[in-house]
């Protein structure tokens, strides 16, 4: 039985997934691995030049030039004679919605490189690009490919996981939500005789295929309190009953956090008492081999076993290029990873080539892990350079990849998909809420970036944990106060309405996962926390009626990184698969629900202040990145109920046009251990501390 005490302190970013994925990317992995190295970065090989040319014309974006102010000159190409100066492009559209309150909307916009030149109606842009100095600019400058379409700013994914949001894409997705990535689709599996279904029909793919019958069938999205219990013996009969008794399947949970293994998995990774035995009292504790079931240290026991087919060479680079183009489907033009994995050879050998490719349309930046550097220091009892250290990852970004300065991620108490966090009244079954950093070692690490000036971003979910926080953040500000700290409180499942008023109070700022009521307020309205905490969840009716700054994010995979599903989640509040009586969406507190024009602004131009990127993307504005959404209605002119609908064609991305539609799709990859050249993920896993 699911015991809540067991399960995972977080989500994507806690210790315990920082160590997980640090196992697999280790130096002594990276060193030599340059076939891994040049299947992520794909066609981006060939394109080396070509980006070296774009980011000398359009000026660096490294931090270390950021911190010297935006660049806005164009410069000009060697290969190019001086009698032939760049010409800009105007961009005609049915509507552009800029996200700019002194200009909402326009026709044409005006793109010279990467920069936003002018923006207004057709005839007010050619006007000013002839007082500009361009006075030659002809017919065929002015594309019309959008000229049926709706422009908006290039959407802002201020919190998401590249390497999590990779590797769930690249495997069978069998999950409570709708997946639509390049190359498949899968559509939610809301309960128990759906989950079992869909993965019977996955194992008779696998069969019809050829696969080999000793291949894995790994597979995400299991979460037990949709899909019931699904332990070893349960999927042992479910391959029997298709007649895959002897195939290997690994569940990977809702999570990221757990495993289940069916009895020929833990064979074939030669998982069995004895190795489980070796482990410490922790690992062996969260070691169900009866059950073939691992979460937490347990599930880094056994890590090492399947590595070499989890995260094999060809899974990385196809995750990665699902990713890259499930982005570009959804408008993104800019992410961020807040507490990303602090090892300096995942950045080198990973997300500079992996996320500099031809085909990459938007920018990476990166914001420390301060709980891990901060524990780090701790235990070796030099937090003093702690400051020290966190600034030298500045430059470890290149090109299209940078690190975001003065800006650290921390962490309070668990994860909501897991129901691990802090609340003030108990939950309905009793069990107890765990914390990522004791409150001890976050208010210790709070009071070091705080007082050097950093923009603090903490992961909380339980109202408890938020009174923490809050305390925190009181205690900082009248021992040293400070301008615009953009303290910003990150997730924001259960709060009350006093801490709402507290955090306006206080000048803090919310980004939200509004995700978490449509997929979960319903579910937990009966399991762990009652109507009045469930269906109250994410209330940013409240936080936007104090006037407060409100960011939109998924924390991919934990939400799809869908910008406009996410505003639909905000605006609507609608229950997933839930209707009325009358047929009719059932609504989690309405009065919780913002309006488009404001869940719009949490994708845009909000979600670019909590980067502290707004002077640069996040709107259509002259001087700013000509990043922009293109898309097929205007979300300003529909039915609300329809916002997550509306087709995205693509991007242009820094002046350059990506369609959609027209990249190659990418299938996931399923290979076998003997299509790698070496173990060396396995080896790598492998490395401990």
């Amino acid at each position: 039985m699911y015991m809540n005490a067991n399960y995972p302190a977080c989500t994507c970013c806690n210790p315990l997934f920082y160590h997980f994925w640090l196992q697999v990317m280790r130096r002594k992995f990276l060193q030599g691995t340059e076939t891994l190295t040049a299947a992520i970065m794909g066609s981006g090989s060939k394109s080396m030049n070509a980006q070296t040319y774009f980011a000398a014309s359009s000026g660096s974006h490294s931090g270390k030039d950021q911190g010297k102010g935006k660049q806005n000159a164009i410069a000009k190409d060697p290969g190019i004679a001086e009698t032939s100066p760049p010409v800009p492009t105007i961009y005609v559209a049915k509507k552009i919605i800029t996200m700019e309150d002194s200009q909402p909307t326009a026709e044409a916009v005006a793109v010279l490189g990467d920069t936003i030149l002018a923006v207004g109606s057709l005839k007010e842009v050619q006007q000013a690009l002839h007082n500009l100095g361009y006075h030659h600019v002809k017919k065929d400058e002015i594309d019309r490919t959008f000229e049926n379409k709706v422009i908006l700013p290039g959407f802002v994914e201020h919190h998401i996981h590249p390497l999590l949001g990779a590797m769930t894409m690249a495997v069978e997705i069998i999950a409570i939500e709708d997946w639509t990535v390049p190359g498949k689709e899968s559509k939610a599996a809301q309960d128990e005789t759906e989950y079992k279904n869909r993965l019977k029909a996955a194992l008779v793919k696998m069969r019809d295929s050829g696969s080999p019958e000793n291949e894995t069938l790994f597979t995400w999205g299991y979460h037990h309190y949709f899909h019931g219990i699904c332990y070893r013996d349960a999927l042992d009969q479910i391959c029997e009953e298709v007649g895959q008794q002897n195939r290997p399947v690994v569940i990977w949970h809702r999570s990221c956090h757990e495993f289940i293994f069916n009895t020929v998995a833990l064979n074939k990774y030669n998982i069995h008492q004895d190795w489980i035995d070796t482990g410490d009292p922790q690992e062996q504790n969260q070691a169900d081999l009866a059950n073939g079931h691992f979460w937490e240290k347990g599930m880094e026991l056994i890590l090492s076993n399947i590595a070499l087919d989890l995260l094999s060479e060809n899974r990385v680079k196809a995750g990665l290029d699902i990713f890259r183009k499930y982005l570009l489907s959804k408008g993104i033009t800019t992410i961020c990873e807040p507490g990303t994995q602090m090892d300096e050879e995942i950045h080198e050998q990973i997300w500079n080539p992996g996320l500099n490719t031809e085909d990459t349309a938007f920018r990476t930046y990166f914001i420390p892990d301060g709980r891990v550097l901060y524990d780090e220091h701790k235990n070796s009892n030099s937090v003093g350079k702690l400051i020290e250290d966190t600034e030298s990852w500045l430059d470890k970004g290149t090109g299209k990849v940078d690190w975001l300065p003065n800006q650290v991620k921390l962490f309070a108490d668990g994860a909501i998909f897991s129901q691990l966090m802090q609340l003030q009244d108990p939950y309905l079954d009793g069990h107890q809420g765990e914390w990522i950093a004791k409150p001890k070692d976050y208010k210790a690490a709070f009071k070091i970036y705080w007082e050097a000036g950093y923009q603090i971003h903490t992961h909380v979910n339980g109202d408890e944990g938020l009174r923490v926080v809050i305390e925190t953040l009181s205690n900082n500000i009248k021992s040293c106060d400070r301008p615009d700290h953009r303290f910003t409180v990150v997730h924001f499942a259960v709060s009350t309405e006093e801490q709402v008023q507290e955090l306006k109070e206080l000048g803090a700022i919310v980004s939200a996962n509004p995700y978490y009521v449509t997929a979960l307020a319903d579910k937990y309205s009966h399991k762990g926390l009652g109507p009045e905490r469930a269906l109250n969840m994410v209330r940013l009716g409240s936080v936007a009626n104090e006037g407060m700054k409100i960011g939109l994010h998924s924390d991919m995979p934990m939400a799809p990184a869908d910008p406009l599903f996410l505003a639909w989640c905000a605006a609507t509040r609608i229950l997933a698969e839930k209707i009325d009586k009358s047929l009719k969406p059932i609504v989690a507190a309405p009065e919780q629900c913002i309006s488009v024009e404001r869940a719009l602004s949490g994708i845009t131009i909000e979600s670019a202040y909590f980067i502290q990127k707004e002077d640069e993307v996040g709107s259509i504005k002259p001087n700013k990145k000509a990043n922009f959404a293109i898309l097929e209605e205007d979300p300003l002119a529909v039915p609300k109920q329809q916002l997550k609908d509306i087709a995205v064609w693509g991007c242009v991305f820094e002046g350059q046009k990506f369609p959609a539609h027209q990249q190659p799709e990418t299938l996931p990859i399923e290979v076998s251990k003997f299509d790698l050249k070496h173990v060396n993920l396995a080896a790598m896993a492998r490395t401990r501390g």
